[in-house]
């Protein structure tokens, strides 16, 4: 198991060392902790060191919001001009030989505005059904790849991103309302995902966030068994290219609070996501307190930190046993 270094001092020593490869690392926390600068801090470090990362950025948040700030900041931080290149989901007809088409967001927006402009009433469901009848198959055009790059993929619709990792899928909603996720085939191995992988020669991959579809499209509790299954499936095809290509995985989520017992918080994703992440850290303001007994890597650091971070579970220590405190200025997180 080798490291890839997160650029970060405190959050490299909480992870002996970077993200660990063959396996997931997890990063939670609550709103504008600095989850997604931390993740892209970690591509940025992989790209630098020599191996490029790839990012599935499911909110929509890097081009327009991360990327024009943090770019050229990064680019001091590790002393390198690093590419950022934009992949392109699109879903085009059975068949289509063109590299042309609209992605399925464009798609259901396009056929809205149409719809709502004749006066004809339909619902999501209806909508959703009609653009994947329209266009079925996914393509992911990648950028060519000389150097050790950022890939940047917004991927925020759920079927698309199970589709990356081969899983066709169909979502249904039940006359009492429960959204169901039916599968078309059977889960393949040979997936977009693996192909970008090895065309990248990707050592690290992002997930930011992976919370964010699952709680878009199923929101409540009835639709927790499609929850869980789409998310099972997409983290045991992770898991798969971890092992096969030595890969790090960092997925951030959002977090999960008891409303009666607010001590209580974990990861959103449930028992699932905890048993595929091998490591879990929560971001927390640096006042939080999670385990009274719990020991920082760096004391000295308390005052002026804005962050703290936790290592909620390690294969060798206890819950909540070190954290560390964090800062975060022109050049990242540190």
């Amino acid at each position: 198991m080798s490291r890839i270094s997160s650029g970060c001092k405190v959050f490299d020593a909480l992870t002996d060392g970077g993200l660990a490869t063959g396996t997931i690392t997890q990063v939670f926390g609550e709103k504008a902790l600095g989850k997604s600068i931390l993740s892209l801090q970690c591509a940025f470090a992989a790209a630098s060191d020599g191996s490029s990362a790839v990012i599935l950025d499911t909110e929509q948040s890097y081009q327009n919001y991360l990327l024009p700030y943090w770019h050229s900041r990064m680019n001091s931080k590790f002393g390198k001009e690093i590419p950022v290149l934009q992949a392109s989901l699109t879903r085009e007809p059975s068949g289509a030989k063109k590299k042309s088409g609209a992605s399925r967001s464009q798609l259901v927006t396009g056929l809205s505005e149409t719809l709502t402009g004749m006066g004809v009433r339909f619902t999501p469901n209806q909508l959703g059904a009609a653009a994947d009848a329209l266009s079925p198959e996914l393509r992911f055009d990648l950028p060519e790849c000389g150097e050790p790059s950022v890939i940047l993929v917004q991927v925020p619709e759920i079927l698309d991103l199970l589709a990356l990792h081969g899983v066709k899928g169909r979502i249904t909603v039940s006359e009492g309302g429960r959204v169901e996720m039916r599968l078309e085939q059977t889960p393949v191995y040979h997936s977009l995902l693996r192909d970008a992988v090895i065309k990248t020669k990707a050592k690290l991959l992002v997930y930011d966030s992976i919370s964010a579809p699952l709680k878009a499209y199923f929101s409540g509790t009835a639709d927790l068994p499609a929850r869980s299954s789409s998310l099972a499936m997409m983290l045991m095809h992770a898991q798969r290219l971890c092992i096969d290509f030595d890969l790090a995985v960092l997925g951030t989520s959002h977090v999960s609070i008891d409303p009666i017992n607010g001590w209580n918080r974990h990861p959103y994703g449930g028992v699932i996501l905890g048993h595929e992440a091998k490591f879990s850290y929560e971001l927390t303001k640096p006042s939080a307190k999670r385990n009274d007994e719990g020991v920082a890597v760096n004391p000295e650091a308390s005052e002026g930190a804005t962050r703290a971070i936790w290592i909620q579970r390690h294969p060798a220590m206890a819950d909540y046993a070190r954290f560390g405190y964090l800062t975060i200025d022109e050049g990242g997180m540190k």
